[in-house]
């Protein structure tokens, strides 16, 4: 839950009298500095992830302030990287209270736990740990993504921070050393079986529902084996979306589009490889597959263990029955065609990464690539970057500048040749603030297909200066204006389908209106409801 507080002003004794806004203003950059030269002592990330987490529990206005004004710089520390060094060792840090935990294992109703909190919430973001980044199941240590996406909302969202709600749910953990650690705050015992888990999160959904019947509902970082079941029942009888699956899939099919538009080829022409069949790989393959409108033999493939997944391999899950490839494309005499065959066999134009296995796009993979298609694009988008597929300067080491790359986690920019090549960050930041701001404006009963496509259209056409010829995206710093170009793409789309409760006879002008003065602004301390 939000502590808000207002940024101090000063004045000084003799000087005439200045404005209200002069004095915040003349207060904000003064505070913002003593920021700034904190960031600059901490050592390490997690320092730097904590020196802001105490600005922020200490003074929202000023948090965001300072996110606003330097997001490029402070993004790595309030989410990716950093995030996931805090929520590895979340029991051990000291945090001011923030968010609500809900222990299946408690005695008192979620009900009765939820209805006792005396707070109007636009955005709630819930997780269970079990799947944090590439880290595995962190147990209560989740909560640290709840809050940092929830920061994001705000920052480039312009969701004021008490109208969010950070969730974590406590199901019990499977990681063998969180259970030995005295520190651990959760519940020790193995996480719930499924049939207690669906039990629960029922009572969850149900609960949160009741509360805040308007309210979005982003799920986050649940293990592959829920992350679909959970977004299958409740996408349609709940103002709710999965960012693993949704939110990454919207990003990464904006930002193959704009690389595909920079290297002069068609979508519908192109061969797309997603490696890594979970969630994320899924929803990237599924929304490419419903988007693109691919021509003759050309289309998506997605890659797991054994290679390129075929109908007839065993044990397929939905999401990936749905996406296999029909056996019958397979070469002959092959039972598998792993990645390298892959490549060699289908050539494809775009390879995306969602494994978390390090190295996994080797010099071999990579020459092969670039062997087989024109200015290939390249995005490794595992996090955090120690679990990189491959790094941007391995790949301009193996083959100079013949691909277009793009990653998951922030790299500094490539000199190679005299130039210097920027690496755009195929982050959710870019979709999800304007996603959950659209939905929320119109008062959207549902997060339909349609709304994320015209969230992908919009940051795939938005148009902007790039800083080399390789940049991809639009600038970090674009953020805000991003989110608000998506969240009226996404509302227009919410009134045309009629899952808008509000704003139904609205212009596009009235609209962006609308959405100008939901946006909240750290200097006024205050929402614009």
């Amino acid at each position: 839950m939000s502590q808000t507080a207002e940024i101090a002003t000063t004045t000084e004794a003799g000087i005439s009298p200045l404005s209200k806004v002069e004095q915040s203003l003349n207060s904000i950059k003064h505070q913002t500095t003593q920021v700034r030269f904190s960031l600059n002592l901490a050592q390490s990330n997690l320092s730097k992830y904590l020196t802001l987490r105490h600005v922020q529990d200490q003074n929202e206005g000023l948090f965001f302030h300072y996110i606003r004004d330097n997001i490029r710089d402070s993004l790595p520390y309030i989410y990716t990287p950093s995030v996931g060094d805090a929520c590895q060792q979340y029991s051990y840090l000291n945090f001011a209270p923030r968010g609500l935990y809900l222990s299946a294992h408690n005695s008192q109703s979620v009900k009765e736990q939820i209805e006792s909190i005396n707070q109007d919430v636009d955005i709630i973001v819930i997780t269970d740990g079990s799947r944090v980044l590439g880290l595995g199941d962190l147990g209560i240590g989740g909560m640290g993504i709840s809050i940092g996406k929830l920061s994001l909302y705000t920052a480039v969202g312009g969701i004021a921070p008490e109208r969010t709600l950070p969730v974590c749910i406590d199901v019990g953990t499977n990681n063998a050393e969180l259970k030995a650690d005295p520190q651990y705050l959760g519940n020790k015992e193995d996480r719930v079986d499924d049939e207690t888990f669906y039990s629960y999160l029922e009572e969850v959904m149900t609960a949160l529902e009741a509360r805040w019947p308007k309210a979005i509902i982003q799920f986050e970082d649940f293990s592959n084996n829920h992350a679909y079941p959970l977004l299958k029942k409740y996408r349609h009888t709940h103002r709710c979306f999965n960012d693993d699956i949704q939110g990454t899939a919207t990003v990464a099919v904006a930002t193959i589009k704009r690389a595909l538009k920079k290297a002069n080829k068609q979508a519908s022409q192109s061969n797309v490889f997603i490696v890594g069949g979970g969630s994320a790989g899924c929803g990237i393959a599924d929304l490419i597959r419903r988007t693109f409108g691919f021509e003759g033999e050309n289309g998506v493939y997605v890659l797991d263990r054994d290679g390129v997944v075929y109908n007839d391999f065993a044990n397929l899950n939905e999401m990936q029955a749905e996406l296999a490839r029909p056996s019958e494309e397979r070469p002959a005499g092959k039972d598998k065609l792993e990645l390298l065959d892959a490549i060699n066999y289908y050539k494809p134009d775009v390879i995306v990464g969602v494994t978390g296995v390090t190295g996994l796009f080797s010099e071999q993979v990579i020459n092969a690539l670039v062997e087989h298609a024109d200015m290939p694009v390249i995005m490794p988008l595992s996090n955090p970057v120690s679990s990189c597929e491959v790094t941007p300067s391995q790949i301009f080491d193996w083959v100079g500048d013949k691909a277009i790359v793009a990653t998951g986690s922030p790299f500094a920019p490539i000199d190679f040749n005299g130039k210097s090549h920027v690496i755009s960050q195929c982050n959710n930041v870019y979709v999800f603030p304007g996603i959950g701001l659209g939905a929320q404006v119109v008062s959207a009963t549902t997060i339909s297909e349609g709304m994320l496509t015209a969230a992908v259209n919009a940051l795939g056409n938005y148009e902007c200066n790039l800083a080399s010829h390789y940049e991809v995206l639009p600038a970090i710093e674009s953020t805000l204006e991003v989110s608000k170009e998506i969240a009226v793409a996404v509302a227009l789309q919410a009134i045309s389908e009629g899952v808008a409760e509000v704003g139904a006879d609205l212009s596009r002008d009235e609209l962006i209106a609308k959405i100008n003065a939901a946006f909240w602004n750290p200097e006024l301390g205050t929402a614009n409801h």
